[in-house]
């Protein structure tokens, strides 16, 4: 009997002693399990840190981008005042920073029609065209892009009013994509940006254009004047005779001005020099190839040959020598002589001398005549 008791005391110490040990162990195994817990806890932190970063330094390459693409474009801007010079790279621009993309300037002109101006692959106008509705609908968005850089379309585009620097509309402009799904809040962020800062020369670039073109005005007829004709000159000739195109001169004088002037007084004479501009233009084909050249001097480039050049100036006399300038029966006339390359000069500077010539022998053989050098 004590034996069995000996036997089972043993046996209840050795269940104490499993127990402990057990007990210990599953202690042991809970602990461990805490501690992977944390350090699988730490590393979930430390990875959508990690994620986190990457993230933010995506945005950070991102901005830095972008604001080396604007201070690039800000330096093309200032490198030229032409308007049409400032929308070329402007586009061409944005078509670099977006990896390509077409892109597509149309300008609202006087009449309130929308004319393209400049682009880059034009696969965007042939898409948009000159679509008036969905042009004008982009500039009643004030600065908003359209449409929302969440909603999906089949070919991903984006457009924004062109705005001066008092926030009136001078255009749309419009890319799409053949690459990507859709354009981002980022992008419409970023071409927005771009466009605030080109706004101010846009406006500087229109100015100048205003002012260059009324520069080569002649501020009584509208016709271009004598630096305009300078120039004109030169590029026509520089044009015509390497490749031996034809350019021809009529150099014209009102015949006895200085009469109308001292008889009728100068405000008549004003008004006969703006109707002789007007029928010099119309023979002209255009306005941009008739020119004031001084007092009641004009003169016309055309590109023609010589011999159509004189009919030219032949209809052109005829014309003014018709026209009812007065309420009575005065009439007015003028003298015109011709020149035209290369058989009466190979620059500038002698073709003007042959048609001086030819104006000062058909005023000497009467006025109101043609004559040819």
């Amino acid at each position: 009997m004590p034996e069995l008791f000996r036997v089972g005391a043993l046996e209840v110490t050795f269940a104490l002693v499993f127990t402990v040990l057990a007990l210990c162990e599953v202690t042991r195994l809970r602990r461990q399990s805490k501690q992977l817990l944390r350090r699988i806890e730490m590393s979930r932190l430390e990875a959508q840190k990690g994620a986190e970063l990457s993230i933010a330094h995506a945005s950070l390459q991102r901005g830095y981008s972008q604001a080396r693409a604007l201070i690039h474009l800000m330096g093309e801007f200032n490198q030229v005042m032409e308007f049409q010079a400032v929308l070329d790279r402007l586009s061409r621009g944005l078509s670099q920073f977006f990896a390509g993309d077409d892109v597509a300037i149309w300008i609202r002109n006087t009449g309130g029609n929308f004319e393209l101006a400049a682009g880059v692959r034009h696969d965007v106008a042939s898409a948009v065209g000159s679509d008036a509705a969905l042009l004008r609908s982009v500039l009643a968005q004030g600065s908003a892009v359209m449409p929302p850089a969440w909603q999906q379309t089949e070919r991903p585009w984006m457009a924004a009013p062109l705005l001066d620097w008092r926030g009136l509309g001078l255009g749309v402009i419009v890319l799409t994509s053949h690459r990507r799904s859709a354009y981002t809040v980022e992008d419409a962020d970023f071409l927005r940006a771009v466009l605030a800062h080109a706004a101010m020369a846009i406006q500087n670039a229109a100015r100048f254009q205003v002012a260059d073109r009324l520069s080569r005005l002649d501020a009584l007829t509208g016709l271009g004047n004598r630096g305009d004709f300078d120039r004109a000159l030169y590029e026509g000739a520089a044009r015509a005779l390497p490749a031996a195109g034809p350019l021809s001169v009529l150099l014209a004088d009102v015949d006895h001005f200085k009469q109308i002037n001292d008889s009728r007084g100068h405000p008549e004479g004003d008004r006969v020099l703006r109707h002789v501009a007007q029928l010099i233009a119309q023979a002209a084909g255009e306005p941009s190839r008739a020119f004031r050249i001084g007092g009641e001097e004009f003169t016309v480039l055309l590109g023609l040959a010589k011999p159509a050049a004189i009919s030219v100036a032949v209809l052109l006399c005829a014309r003014v020598s018709q026209e009812a300038f007065f309420g009575d029966s005065t009439r007015l006339t003028l003298s015109i002589g011709v020149a035209a390359l290369p058989e009466d000069g190979r620059d500038p500077a002698t073709l003007m001398a042959a048609a001086d010539h030819a104006l000062y022998r058909a005023k000497a053989a009467g006025r109101n005549r043609v004559n040819a050098a």
